[in-house]
């Protein structure tokens, strides 16, 4: 069996584009702004790792929002990934300072193997800090997430008597492979390109 029919019995999908990436080796604040003022003039998505917290929200007019309005530091900063369909800015603390990478996605080229999956993500049922722009998915082990949508399908459990969603939220990765040392073929770089509920792309 080829590599290309492994991947697909997996629940996988082998694609072909054209892929490329700028690295960037210091990115403070300002840095970091102009990046994804010049990269992301449309609304993209946000997930920011922090000290003391993961953030899942949007960049969107030049602003990072989130739930409840909140705010972070760049000092506490351990992870970022801001992305849509095409591009994803990833960075990453080393040694005390953010280093990082854009990478752009040219669905017309070719070139760059990628293997396309789906994360899922913890939570199978609506929480309470939930709005008009945003939802709060959650498991009875206390893990949740805050996201940045509305439009979630969800169904009233007659017995728990709460609201669980028809099917997981999950994260659509792309994960770049090329020939090793040896020609086998290994991962190299991952990026984030939508939320889905295993169904459609939720925006």
């Amino acid at each position: 069996m080829d590599t290309k029919c492994q991947l697909e019995a997996n629940g996988l999908k082998l694609i072909e584009l054209h892929s490329s990436a700028d690295p960037f080796e210091v990115i403070d604040k300002t840095k970091l702004n102009d990046i994804l003022a010049n990269n992301f003039a449309q609304k993209s998505f946000a997930v920011v790792w922090l000290d003391y917290k993961v953030l899942v929200g949007t960049w969107e007019n030049g602003d990072f929002h989130f739930y409840n309005n909140a705010k972070f530091e760049h000092k506490y900063i351990q992870r970022l990934r801001v992305f849509d369909q095409e591009k994803e800015l990833l960075a990453w603390r080393s040694n005390g300072n953010l280093k990082g990478r854009l990478r752009k996605d040219d669905w017309a080229g070719s070139g760059t193997e990628i293997v396309v999956a789906e994360q899922t993500l913890f939570g199978t049922k609506k929480g309470t800090q939930s709005d008009a722009k945003y939802t709060e998915i959650t498991e009875d082990r206390g893990t949740s997430l805050v996201l940045p949508f509305t439009n979630l399908r969800t169904y009233k459990d007659k017995k728990d008597k709460v609201e669980k969603l028809v099917s997981r939220i999950a994260i659509k990765t792309h994960n770049y492979i090329k020939p090793n040392a040896v020609h086998q073929m290994s991962y190299f770089d991952c990026r984030f390109v939508a939320f889905t509920d295993r169904e459609k792309t939720l925006s």
